[in-house]
């Protein structure tokens, strides 16, 4: 039985300036060919990566939260399609994407140590990265661990990417199932961190159990400042009759931290229901409208808006690249005697151009001092953060007996920790794109120039799982330690005492030699008690700064990978354009050169060709910057 709708569905794509798909498919095609009939297989490439975004848009919304709280069978009720495991243990492993198929498969994507790339079917169409390879497996195999598959051949598996038809997946949704964020010691937290810093959106999910607890408002606080477009979700409404009193409570907290958001309370169960019996007051009940209304309102609009500015970016740096070739040769056919001043013109531009690529040029200088600045002001940042925290902890250790505690302080620490490190990663991204605009700035003073998506999901590595804080010595307890201790602290006192008291003629154990024994011993008791409670402080305090250590050599190997990482996305971006700028200018000195000795005949037809081109393109670049001037505004 078919389920209720999910969205309207529109009859056409929109894109930018109310134009519609085929237009701007239109456009792009005819400058596709004229880079073609230029030579300029660089520039039909990029005009290809256009067209693919236009044909196939998409969002990636990436649901995040902590350990079992409902996001696996979230997704599965939002889809109607069991993609996700589901379970009582941790069943989600490994990051799994589910974006839109004709047909359901799935395959893994690994680390390729041999720095191969393989090219991804054309029905998806992303963008390669180096350093991957897919291996496509069975869709009864998505049930299992693939943390660790055999199929990966010992490669360390970055993500599970699985393809199914769905209404909502074929409007360009592409939704992200995460694993629980369960702090520092999570292998998985770092590569969370960078998806949502990539995310177009995100889904939090707690369920209703119990309001939310300090590390999930670190997290919430977090997720938002890394991407504001974000969606609080209650899950297991179902379970709990006095949710409304949870989900209360929640809004309380997140006004607290400045969060103007309400959780939105649902319940997968009463969905998968709604499906089922094709109940549409049954799913309005389940609260899963209010996901729907999000992802396209919210969703799908801002990704629409992003598609519009890149596309049209994408349209203009082509258009002027291409008018750099055609209207040197143009002037050039109108004044074959201006061809010795337009040349030496074209001549000093790519001088310039070429000292662009140069590694002494001033962009170059600008991103190595930014990077090399912000690794060690990021570490910085860190050690600041966690020097503080052990300030923090050590106080609470010397206030009592840390074996009374233990286990309670070190999951604060992790807690504590990982939101230490949180946000050291906000601001080091924060920070990076502030690097990537002065680069930007210095490249080129002749106008805007694009900086590339720092998407923060495809680089790095994920943090090696850290163990916690190391077992401690318990407090003896028990007749027969307080016993034996007082007993060899009392033996001395009672003997010295006792053969004193045989001088005056007393016994050896008399009244006076047993209230010495008495008191030497539970003397002996304490000194003993207050030499185990500093060295349990001692080792306490060992312990959590071996654990901080392992955090600062973990973390900061994986913040110098990642701002190294970013460095040559920077590097190869610009220097990409330095160099299209040269060959653009290359090529405008040879048709100007070509275009000097041409006969009249050939040049007054190819003067009429020439202007229709440069018209066309004219018009083209003045659309395409006025409707990127009215998306900015």
């Amino acid at each position: 039985m078919s389920a209720p709708p999910l969205m309207s569905t529109p009859d056409v794509w929109e894109i930018a300036m109310d134009a519609n798909t085929s237009k701007v498919c239109q456009i792009i095609d005819r400058l596709s060919n004229l880079a073609r009939d230029a030579g300029r297989e660089d520039l039909r490439s990029r005009m290809a990566s256009a067209s693919r975004r236009v044909m196939d848009p998409s969002a990636r919304v990436v649901v995040v939260g902590q350990l079992k709280q409902g996001k696996s069978q979230l997704i599965n009720a939002l889809l109607n399609v069991p993609v996700c495991r589901v379970g009582d243990g941790e069943t989600t492993s490994t990051i799994t994407t589910i974006g839109y198929g004709e047909e359901p498969h799935a395959r893994l994507v690994v680390s390729d140590s041999s720095g191969i790339v393989e090219s991804p079917g054309a029905e998806e169409a992303p963008v390669q990265t180096a350093g991957e390879r897919t291996i496509p497996i069975q869709m009864d195999d998505i049930s299992r661990d693939l943390s660790h598959a055999p199929e990966a051949a010992g490669e360390q598996v970055l993500r599970l990417e699985i393809f199914v038809p769905s209404p909502l997946l074929q409007r360009g949704i592409v939704l992200v199932d995460t694993p629980g964020s369960g702090g520092v010691g999570s292998p998985h937290a770092a590569a969370t961190l960078g998806l949502l810093a990539a995310s177009d959106a995100i889904i939090v999910v707690s369920d209703v159990s119990q309001e939310y607890t300090a590390p999930e408002m670190s997290f919430i606080r977090q997720a938002t400042e890394l991407c504001d477009n974000a969606l609080c979700v209650a899950t297991k409404t179902d379970l709990y009759p006095m949710w409304r009193d949870i989900v209360g409570a929640d809004v309380a907290h997140l006004r607290r931290q400045g969060i103007e958001r309400d959780p939105l309370p649902v319940s997968s169960l009463l969905r998968s229901h709604a499906i089922r019996l094709n109940d549409r007051e049954l799913n309005d009940e389940s609260g899963f409208p209010g996901i729907l209304d999000f992802l396209e309102n919210r969703v799908l609009t801002q990704a629409s808006t992003t598609m519009q500015r890149v596309v049209m970016n994408e349209i203009r740096s082509v258009t002027d690249h291409l008018s750099l070739a055609i209207r040197p040769e143009l002037d050039t056919l109108k004044d074959p005697n201006a061809r010795a001043a337009i040349v030496a013109e074209l001549e000093r531009a790519r001088g310039e151009a070429k000292e662009l690529s140069s590694r002494t040029a001033l962009w170059q200088q600008v991103l190595g001092d930014g990077i090399a600045d912000l690794s060690a002001e990021s570490d910085h940042d860190l050690r600041y953060r966690t020097r503080k925290l052990l300030k923090d902890y050590e106080a609470r250790i010397d206030a009592g007996d840390p074996a009374k505690f233990w286990a309670q302080l070190g999951e604060d620490l992790k807690n504590d920790i990982a939101e230490a490190v949180g946000d050291n990663f906000i601001w080091t991204h924060e920070q990076s794109l502030a690097v990537a605009e002065r680069v930007a700035e210095s490249f080129s003073d002749a106008g805007d120039v694009a900086i590339p998506r720092l998407d923060l999901a495809a680089i790095g590595h994920e943090i090696s799982p850290l163990t916690g804080l190391t077992d401690l010595e318990q407090q003896p307890t028990g007749v027969v330690h307080k016993v034996v201790t007082g007993m060899r602290g009392s033996y001395g006192g009672m003997m010295m005492f006792g053969m004193m008291s045989t001088m005056i003629g007393m016994t050896m154990l008399n009244p006076f030699s047993v209230a010495a024994g008495v008191l030497l011993g539970r003397k002996s008791y304490k000194e003993d008690a207050e030499m185990r409670l500093t060295r349990r402080r001692s080792e306490a305090k060992a312990a959590v700064r071996t654990f901080v250590d392992d955090v600062l050599f973990e973390v900061g190997r994986e913040s110098r990978y990642r701002l190294r990482t970013i460095q040559r996305v920077l590097r190869d971006h610009f220097r990409e354009i330095a160099e299209q700028t040269t060959r653009s200018l290359t090529e405008s000195i040879k048709s100007a050169e070509e275009g000097a000795r041409m006969q009249v005949a050939e040049r007054d037809a190819r003067m009429r060709s020439l202007e229709t081109s440069l018209t066309f393109l004219t018009e083209v670049s003045a659309w395409a910057a006025g409707g990127t001037r009215e998306h900015v505004g």
